[in-house]
């Protein structure tokens, strides 16, 4: 094209695919560079809003309008460097028409461009991120939880990637956070379009990043946006975030609290495990936009009672002698402050005092901090009813886990604080009734009315009591909680994951992930929970509350 000039006089040729340039766009870019002699290239690029310009680092796309003001020589990146190192500036026109997004780009985005459009502070985030809606997604989903011991965490990552791979909206899942998976999680990448990247360098981002568990020092979230367009992280519970005993210091609780605030803040979509944590993720992040948050409880067709032969084909060694030899209360659970063991042994002493006799099981590991062991201690010592004994197992294997829930006349569970309570339903699964304060997560999915309305133990005694004499009463406890069950469905879960996933993808990037970057809070988080109070307690959480698998 030849020389062409602008209203104003400046002059300018034209760089690339000059089929492009119609007499309105030509024109518009000519008059741009009117608007400000610091101007000296006006390049065409491909959006997805209404013709507008915005300000980037150097000439990119299909063509480039620039001034032959200034010598030129050599290629043209080179000239554009030396341009803004003497404070010229170079402008986009950004453009959603079809031929525009189709053609081929002849300069490569400047990679200050590049990177920022990762930075939800940058205009070039905003500038070039919507697209139209796609028929598919890619995914990527965080696997940095998948540690050495399968937990209940553990399984709703593993289940849900199964699910999410069978769902024919879902292209292709991508596994970061590990080098390797555990072996219990070696099968994922067998899946069909699963696979397992430990290597996040140089991969183009995925349509959603998801974050499956709670955000903590293990994860490093400030890198979220150069793996995924959008991101959305599942809040598990706020346990941590209400129980200051669960931190080596009032400046670690504090800095925990800070965190957890701030990622919900950064992120573009929140999922989480009952309504109930919604709802204190409300309370506690009012500047959350409720239509970027979606319950969506967990699936439990996972659960399963192994044949008679199997729960009972136990060797001795793993049963101490007598257990067993009447009926036994069963406590699964590591002595939390907030599993209230110590409760669940004045219940029992309370039934014992109504002549039933019966034994009691604590299935669970001592904790270093927020533990019940010393008032569970005090109450032992006192035990003097013959009644019934206390079996203290720590923690169990899978197999005895199974012979427990399925040879126990009642699982008591008086927890007091949970994202979901997965107990109950495992014991329903063995035909074991359950007990249990019906508050929060539990009121809202369980559907059980009868249980005990507080925790006081003579109401856990009564309902125990009841549930010990009366087999319809105790028989209709597990019909409800199987009903529940049957209607919790992995694939349901990851159906409506999906929509939430589409939904996001649709939405603009959350404007407050523009705030700040929740990588700082997450190193100072790291220094703290390395405490040797957290490190502590490391190997209770990791055991805690393993699920019965198919």
């Amino acid at each position: 094209m030849k020389e062409l000039k602008t209203r104003g006089g400046r002059k300018v040729i034209a760089v690339g695919q000059e089929s492009l340039l119609t007499m309105d766009r030509l024109q518009n870019m000519l008059d741009r560079f009117d608007t400000d002699p610091r101007i000296v290239s006006v390049s065409i690029y491909p959006g997805s809003r209404d013709a507008h310009f915005t300000r980037a680092t150097g000439p990119a796309g299909p063509v480039t309008l620039i001034t032959t003001e200034l010598e030129l020589t050599g290629e043209l990146s080179d000239w554009a460097e030396e341009r803004s190192s003497r404070g010229f500036w170079h402008d986009w026109y950004v453009l959603a028409d079809r031929d525009v997004k189709t053609a081929e780009s002849q300069l490569p985005d400047p990679q200050l461009d590049q990177r920022e459009r990762t930075d939800p502070s940058s205009s070039q985030f905003h500038e070039t991120d919507a697209r139209p809606e796609p028929k598919t997604l890619t995914i990527a989903i965080d696997v940095t939880w998948l540690g050495p011991h399968q937990t209940g965490a553990q399984v709703l990552t593993t289940a849900a990637i199964e699910a999410l791979a069978a769902n024919p909206k879902i292209s292709s899942i991508r596994l970061i956070g590990l080098k390797e998976l555990p072996g219990y999680a070696e099968h994922l990448t067998e899946i069909s379009g699963v696979t397992l990247e430990s290597d996040e360098e140089g991969t183009n981002p995925a349509d959603v990043i998801w974050y499956p568990n709670q955000i903590d020092q293990r994860v490093d979230i400030g890198s979220a946006r150069q793996l995924g367009r959008r991101i959305v992280t599942t809040y598990l519970d706020l346990i941590a975030y209400d129980i200051p005993r669960y931190h080596g210091s009032e400046q670690g609780w504090a800095a925990y609290r800070s965190l957890q605030r701030r990622v919900a803040l950064s992120v573009d979509g929140i999922t989480t495990i009952s309504a109930d944590v919604a709802k204190r993720l409300y309370q506690e992040v009012p500047l959350l936009q409720t239509k970027r948050i979606k319950p969506i409880p967990l699936g439990l067709d996972h659960l399963s009672a192994p044949s008679a032969s199997e729960t009972t084909n136990i060797h001795p060694m793993d049963i101490p002698a007598g257990l067993g030899s009447k009926p036994f209360l069963l406590v699964l659970g590591n002595d939390f402050s907030h599993k209230n063991r110590d409760l669940a042994i004045q219940a029992w002493q309370l039934v014992l005092q109504q002549g039933i006799q019966c034994d009691l099981v604590l299935a669970g590991l001592h904790v270093k901090s927020s533990s019940s062991r010393d008032r569970e201690e005090v109450l032992l010592k006192k035990h003097t009813d013959l009644r019934g004994k206390v079996f203290e197992l720590g923690h169990v294997s899978d197999e005895v886990r199974q012979w427990l829930l399925a040879n126990s006349a009642v699982a008591l569970y008086p927890s007091s604080a949970e994202g979901f309570g997965f107990v109950p339903y495992e014991a329903a699964v063995f035909g074991t009734p359950s007990t249990f304060t019906t508050f929060g997560p539990l009121a809202e999915l369980t559907r059980v009315t009868t249980g005990p309305k507080n925790w006081s133990p003579e109401d856990y005694a009564t309902d125990l009591v009841q549930l010990l004499t009366d087999a319809d009463f105790a028989g209709q406890r597990v019909a409800t909680l199987q009903q529940v069950i049957a209607g919790l469905t992995w694939e349901r879960f990851a159906t409506e994951l999906t929509e939430f996933f589409f939904y996001i993808s649709a939405m603009p990037p959350v404007l407050t992930s523009a705030v700040g970057s929740a990588t700082g809070d997450t190193a100072a988080l790291a220094s703290v929970l390395n405490s040797k109070v957290w490190r502590a307690s490391e190997k209770a959480r990791r055991v805690k509350n393993k699920l019965t698998r198919n």
